[in-house]
């Protein structure tokens, strides 16, 4: 029964200190100061013999606690380039994002504020390339192009004076079983005209191209769209301009994997092989580039892809947008105004900003404000958009690496904020210069540094006083947390003032058992994070206590907002907050009201109509998303009671005036985001009205209602009339008056003749 009243009153001891803060857990300055989810401050006073980390909000606000000013970093954050706005007139460098360099240096746990500024510069460099499939079924595109050449340049002039075009083409690769040379030209990619800004190169360029053929469906474009990106000098790309590249197609591509058919089975090597002016040899030695690949070079050098194709192959390329950075598909028709897309296309390239960050190590967070990177930014004509930036480095790094490299940028602009930034894990004492090495006060077998020892070898204690393995029963106490009975709270090994514990156990006394943090779902941590000082260290993209919150569940499926645009994400759920109408939408994504379910329809009904036409391996491929349920059912089934909880309906209208039913709905699980899609097997037929029977209906109802009214409005006068009639022959009757009219002549009259009557 002792026993067991001791163990009780240390586990009430562990349970007490575990709810205190860990800084005093650490013994030297670097670890005291690198602790990321408390403000800990360090004290290198000589006489100082309390514990050295405290916490900075535990401490008296005179801080006699230290006797001399405490060590508590602030971050450093200095500005080296902010070159203004330039326009880039006159031979000037063009200016349109700024500041171009920070240097920062900040410990953990202390967010770092920097600014951001975005002004389009008028008449930036266009460089406009145009990748066209010359197989003979795109012709008449070809011939739209030709006929629109001279209107394109025209047309990008009013919008930006330096502009430059270029076109190249593409079929499929030289080889059987994919095309045959001998009977009809092939080839991957072939550059007829670099880019220039002499319009009649440009348009004897387009006059002057031979279409060939192939046999399979698929086409070479993955092949050329890399040529075109990574042959920067045979095509002309300027470095500081807006790269575009509209891939015209009537066909769908050939990607990593199919170039074994022809004998290609190195992988794409991603460089310019370019022979002259065409790609030829070289594309049976090497195979088509992946969508990685292609999303690799396009976000390395800033190109905008511009996929503009027919609707027939719209799903293929429609999913390329989320998986190719800065990439659009447009539908291509006969007879299209390809200036117009083209112009649209670069209006909005301008008018919008979409952040990125490359070499984001995973111990840092950045955010912005307004949030720029998963969704586009507006931006308003001749003004200048600012945006925060928020720098956080959430630990210390393990390989002692403490200096980073970083860039923020627009997307399709050669222009970049570069950071460095120094992690601040070593106190200015600790540092070589001034270290004392071997001193007296530690005993003269370590070194002092920073208000302790740093002993040597086979030495330890406060001091450095002890050798080896000996155990200093004198200072038991000093391995006694406060209050408690037991040293090293009964789990560590007291040696020479300080206690050594074994695995499993962390902490000045051994007090923080690290098998013992919260274990959502059996796991320590949830298997998404290292339990350390009875805390959890999370993973990147895994938040709350015992690492359970996912930050990816609060964005629906085929979303890219977080809550709907519409609440706050707290441990992976939504809080959904009021909107503009003072309405709030519920559901798990803050999207379950009538104001957002036009936008998740339309989020979700390409997705639907890749089910309803093929199988969902294929659709969820293709869309890159797995964690779906789909189930298609008939017109009758999809009002049944079992799907009652999909109360949210969809309707796509298809070009021939069909109609795709579905209706969706978010399961409440646990797991990550899931996606229930209940999808009518039969397409509505659009209602055809009679205009005949539509108009004379109108026309009837407009006489029946003149009609009516005119036969109610004689009604009610004729009532009113005898009304009037009645009362007033009863009020003469009760005033006694004669009501005979002594105008009136009656219409018979009577005459006697006196000689005529009888006597």
């Amino acid at each position: 029964m002792h026993i067991l009243y001791q163990i009780s009153l240390v586990l009430c001891c562990f349970t007490l200190i575990s709810c205190e803060s860990n800084c005093h857990n650490f013994d030297t300055c670097g670890g005291c100061i690198g602790y990321a989810f408390d403000r800990c401050v360090w004290c290198a006073a000589k006489n100082h013999s309390e514990r050295r980390c405290q916490s900075k909000s535990t401490l008296p606000a005179n801080a006699t606690w230290c006797g001399e000013a405490v060590y508590d970093p602030e971050f450093n954050k200095n500005v080296i380039s902010n070159e203004n706005f330039n326009t880039g007139q006159d031979g000037m460098k063009t200016v349109q994002f700024r500041p171009q360099s920070i240097k920062i240096k900040a410990r953990p746990g202390v967010p770092v504020d920097f600014m951001m500024s975005y002004k389009p510069a008028t008449d930036y460099p266009l460089d406009l390339y145009y990748l066209m499939d010359y197989s003979k079924t795109m012709q008449v595109h070809a011939t739209t192009l030709m006929e629109q050449g001279y209107k394109i340049y025209k047309e990008l002039r009013k919008l930006t004076n330096n502009v430059r075009l270029g076109i190249g083409s593409f079929i499929e690769k030289p080889a059987l079983p994919y095309a045959d040379i001998s009977v009809a030209e092939s080839y991957s990619f072939k550059n007829h005209l670099s880019l220039t800004d002499n319009m009649t190169l440009f348009e004897r360029a387009i006059n002057e191209t031979l279409f060939g053929s192939n046999y399979d469906d698929p086409e070479a474009g993955f092949d050329a769209l890399m040529q075109a990106m990574v042959c920067i000098k045979e095509i002309g790309w300027r470095e500081n301009s807006r790269r575009i590249i509209v891939l015209s197609t009537d066909s769908t591509y050939h990607s990593a994997g199919d170039g074994k058919f022809v004998g290609a089975v190195l992988k794409n090597d991603m460089q310019c092989h370019l022979d002259g002016n065409i790609y030829g040899d070289m594309s049976l030695k090497f195979d088509y580039p992946s969508v990685g690949q292609i999303n690799n070079i396009a976000s390395k050098n800033n190109f905008k892809i511009i996929f503009a194709v027919e609707k027939k192959v719209m799903r293929d390329y429609k999913a390329l947008e989320k998986k190719i950075q800065g990439s659009k598909y447009v539908e291509l028709k006969t007879g299209s105004k390809i200036v117009d897309m083209i112009k649209k296309e670069y209006l909005e390239l301008v008018r919008t900003i979409t952040l990125d960050a490359y070499n984001i190590p995973s111990l840092m967070e950045l955010n912005y404000e307004p949030d720029c990177s998963s969704g586009a930014c507006n931006v308003e004509h001749n003004k200048t958009l600012n945006i925060k930036g928020t720098l956080t480095v959430k630990s210390c790094p393990e390989n002692k690496e403490v200096t980073h490299s970083l860039m923020i940028g627009p997307l399709s602009l050669n222009e970049k904020l570069n950071i460095e930034i120094e992690i601040d894990c070593e106190c200015e004492c600790e540092k070589v210069k001034n270290r004392e090495e071997n001193s007296k006060l530690c005993s003269e077998n370590g070194t002092y540094q920073c208000g302790v020892c740093k002993c040597n070898e086979n030495r330890s204690g406060d001091i450095c006083q002890c050798v080896g393995n000996s155990v200093d029963t004198g200072d038991r106490n000093k391995c006694k947390a406060n209050n408690d009975i037991f040293p090293c709270s009964m789990f560590g090994t007291c040696r020479c003032g300080k206690c050594e514990c074994p695995k499993g156990f962390s902490g000045a006394y051994c007090e923080f058992n690290d098998n013992a943090c919260p274990s959502p779902g059996g796991l320590i941590c949830a298997g998404h994070g290292n339990c350390s000082f009875g805390r959890c260290i999370c993973e990147p993209h895994w938040t709350g206590e015992g690492c359970k919150c996912p930050e990816n569940r609060c964005m629906a499926p085929y979303s890219q907002e977080i809550c709907s645009g519409n609440g706050d994400c707290v441990c992976g759920e939504c809080k959904c907050k009021p909107m503009a109408n003072n309405n709030i939408c519920s559901g798990k994504f803050c999207d379950d009201c009538e104001e957002l379910a036009a936008k998740r329809c339309k989020e979700l009904e390409e997705y639907a109509y890749c089910n309803y036409n093929a199988n969902k391996t294929i659709c969820d491929e293709k869309f890159n998303h797995t964690d779906t349920e789909v189930i298609l059912v008939n017109k009758t089934e999809i009002y049944s009671a079992d799907w009652y909880m999909a109360k949210m309906w969809c309707r796509k209208y298809l070009d021939d005036g069909r109609i795709l039913v579905f209706k969706y709905h978010y399961p409440n699980s646990t797991t990550t985001s899931s996606l229930l899609l209940i999808i009518q097997n039969e397409l509505d037929m659009k209602s055809h009205v009679n205009l005949w029977i539509a108009g004379g209906s109108v026309l009837g109802s407009v006489l029946l209602i003149g009609l009516g009214t005119v036969l109610i409005w004689k009604v009610l006068i004729d009532m009113y009339d005898r009304r009037e009639y009645q009362n007033f022959i009863k009020s003469s009757t009760a005033a006694g008056y004669n009501v005979e009219n002594v105008v009136y002549n009656p219409p018979i009259v009577t005459y006697r003749n006196p000689m005529c009557e009888s006597k």
